[in-house]
């Protein structure tokens, strides 16, 4: 059963549970997207992923999401605030449409917007931060869009196919947020007079 945490104009997040590791394991065993995430030299079994998502499940520093397309409740994609610093208010954003068919139509735009809404809004955070291999432009793009700014880069962070890419810092706060951006966490009732 997914349960509703936020919901945004075309989708909603889920707490991630166990239920669904066939089919994180498929998209994490796909190399157009495990080239993005840094994974491609890595083997993922149903068995690894559901101890992986028992072992974030269980992290007070992790806030893990199922990316859910609101019209027919199918899970689209995964989406984290991870690293999470509740004293400096700072956490790190990731996240990926896993879908091949369901990239580039904007729903990892809108995932991105509802974590970032989610940790400023609900968990309180002032900063965040993703990071990007540089030759993932649409995440780059998408991550653009929602008003994230480079601020920095690791060189000959990654190694694939022969050559090193370097890796983009992109970061995020409160205030630049909701310059561009509504908020999909509802208000709580009037109080009584």
């Amino acid at each position: 059963m997914l349960y509703k945490k936020l919901e945004g104009e075309n989708l909603y997040l889920a707490p991630i549970d166990t239920n669904h590791v066939e089919l994180l394991t498929k998209w994490v065993n796909d190399e157009t997207l495990s080239r993005g995430l840094g994974g491609t030299s890595f083997v993922y079994t149903e068995l690894g992923e559901k101890e992986y998502l028992e072992n974030r499940a269980k992290k007070l520093d992790n806030y893990q999401f199922y990316v859910v397309r609101k019209a027919d409740d199918e899970i689209i994609g995964i989406y984290d605030l991870h690293d999470v610093l509740k004293v400096h208010r700072y956490a790190e954003v990731g996240g990926f449409i896993g879908e091949q068919s369901e990239r580039g139509k904007g729903y990892g735009t809108e995932a991105l917007k509802l974590v970032c809404d989610f940790g400023f809004n609900v968990l309180n955070l002032n900063t965040l931060v993703g990071r990007i291999f540089a030759f993932n432009h649409g995440s780059i793009r998408s991550a653009e869009k929602v008003g994230f700014k480079k601020v920095g880069e690791i060189a000959e962070r990654y190694f694939y196919r022969g050559e090193y890419y370097n890796e983009i810092i992109m970061q995020i706060n409160r205030e630049e947020f909701y310059k561009n951006n509504k908020t999909f966490v509802k208000d709580l009732p009037n109080k009584r007079s």
